[in-house]
């Protein structure tokens, strides 16, 4: 009876495939241990096409939590145009270490710090680095300009929606914290311009410290900042920097002697 049933199941099948197919089956349904081998290679098939997928959605889900100062910057190495420097060959060898540290980044977790004058690139290549991370090496990355992040502290305290801007920079740290690479984006601005620098907001400094301490050895944060390391020594507690702020040379991009090409856009 049970042969028969199943025999019964199987026309049924090749029938409803001919059906919308138009064809035979082109395998052997009796052959039983060859359709599970089939069914569990197809399992895995879909099982890695859906993990795929999440991946990407999870993938561009911080970035899209990034906290920009203004408008997102879209840029690649590609957009990157030497031509704009009086100086080429520095604006070549600025784009190249950024691209050689994308390519360190991609293999272990570091910290690289970006230091210049305001308008002279650090942002765009820090975004041309998260461009490719994401993009070639499934990594997943945020911008945070800490500038915007401290307005936001200032607005959980004086503001009609102090409890929602309470939850979104709760929301806001831990995404920080889990990311695989994290761009702090004018890192100093929130402590005042040269001249007039004053220490951070002592909870800003609390909660950059918890991001700082979860990442540490763990996960890759790049810094752009206008200041000098002096300067952010002046903001920022010392346990924060030892833990933010890379003391190696080759994790470090000055942009010495490039100049503003934000102003001469204006």
């Amino acid at each position: 009876m049970k042969k028969l049933k199943a025999l019964v199941n199987f026309l049924a099948i090749k029938k409803a495939y001919k059906d919308k197919w138009g064809e035979d089956i082109p395998f052997d349904l009796s052959d039983q241990e060859w359709c599970k081998s089939y069914l569990a290679e197809e399992n895995k098939k879909r099982t890695t096409a859906d993990n795929a997928v999440m991946r990407k959605r999870n993938k561009y889900r911080f970035y899209n939590n990034s906290l920009w100062s203004g408008d997102p910057v879209k840029f690649t190495f590609a957009d990157w145009d030497v031509h704009k420097q009086p100086d080429i060959e520095l604006a070549k060898l600025t784009c190249t270490k950024a691209h050689a540290l994308t390519e360190e980044i991609a293999k272990k977790p570091i910290n690289v710090l970006m230091l210049g004058n305001p308008g002279t690139g650090k942002t765009s290549l820090a975004v041309a680095m998260m461009h490719r991370l994401q993009e070639k090496f499934d990594k997943t990355t945020m911008l945070v300009s800490t500038d915007s992040m401290s307005r936001m502290f200032s607005h959980m305290y004086d503001s009609p929606d102090a409890a929602k801007t309470k939850y979104q920079m709760k929301l806001l740290v831990q995404a920080m914290i889990e990311v695989d690479v994290l761009v702090l984006d004018d890192f100093g601005t929130e402590g005042g311009m040269r001249g007039a620098i004053r220490e951070v907001r002592k909870d800003m400094q609390e909660r950059l410290y918890d991001v700082a301490d979860a990442r540490f050895g763990k996960k890759s944060t790049i810094v752009t900042s206008n200041n000098t390391t002096a300067e952010l020594a002046q903001m920022y507690n010392a346990k924060l920097l030892s833990r933010l702020i890379t003391r190696n040379d080759d994790h470090k991009i000055t942009f010495d002697g490039m100049e503003d090409v934000r102003a001469s856009m204006i």
